[in-house]
């Protein structure tokens, strides 16, 4: 293997994602090219059926995702800390926060996510819990966990506002959310995101007034990369390829 970069992908996120998120081009650009012209179509303003939607469609690691869960347990996530993963997708990131926190538990509204993370994760000592749930009310008590992640979910929600509520409903100490910042290149002249899956994106000062007009006191961190497979690394401050936002919102 000759290509230094390639031999860093492969070091920080393992063979099996490297491979897949640096030479496939014509891959990503052929879905790409799907879902901008399925966006094109949608111009209506109609939202995708998310029944139609699996995180195993395409079952790679996200290197920017793997990046903001390493955040969120190197910063967030204390010794013996309960966490709870909304959207676990593939599991990886459950994967990442066991090396730290004690309890976990992950739910998605994709059956075949949920069937999957049930059968990789049985039997392991701390990750409790895989279940599904309607995309609406989270099924635990109100302050179950010290940390509850949203990696890469919040962007798919129709009503975002009773979302976020409800991830606030079961933490004890804060909510970590990352979602696409909003990019001209990955916007349609409609406005509409490029990605059909995504119902909205928004800006940094946009999200912001969101949070705050809620009344949730934020932590902001930028993750900047030309795309989600090559993140490039943490900024104080978005700039102009700030690939994810994450707001932290501290309830302690």
């Amino acid at each position: 293997m000759k290509n230094p970069e390639l031999v860093a992908k492969v070091l920080r996120y393992g063979k099996a994602t490297a491979r897949n998120v640096l030479p496939p081009i014509v891959t990503r650009g052929l879905r790409a090219l799907r879902d901008t012209l399925r966006a094109q179509g949608n111009g209506s303003g109609a939202t995708p059926p998310p029944s139609e939607y699996s995180t195993l469609q395409n079952p790679i690691e996200v290197p920017c995702q793997v990046e903001c869960y390493l955040l969120c347990r190197e910063v967030y996530v204390r010794a013996g800390d309960a966490v709870l993963d909304v959207g676990l997708g593939l599991g990886y990131g459950l994967n990442i926060l066991a090396t730290k926190a004690e309890r976990l538990a992950g739910i998605d509204v994709d059956i075949r996510s949920v069937e999957r993370g049930k059968r990789i994760f049985a039997g392991h000592p701390r990750v409790k819990e895989i279940l599904a749930y309607d995309g609406k009310t989270i099924p635990f008590a109100d302050k179950t966990f010290d940390v509850v992640t949203c990696v890469e979910v919040l962007e798919h929600v129709p009503d975002y506002e009773g979302f976020l509520r409800e991830l606030t409903r079961v933490a004890r100490r804060c909510v970590f959310i990352t979602t696409p910042n909003r990019r001209p290149e990955y916007t349609l002249p409609n406005g509409r995101p490029r990605n059909y899956w995504h119902l909205r994106e928004w800006s940094q000062q946009e999200l912001d007034g969101i949070l705050r007009g809620l009344g949730f006191r934020v932590e902001w961190h930028y993750l900047s990369g030309k795309t989600e497979a090559l993140p490039e690394g943490w900024t104080k401050e978005p700039v102009a390829e700030t690939w994810s936002l994450v707001p932290v919102i501290r309830l302690d």
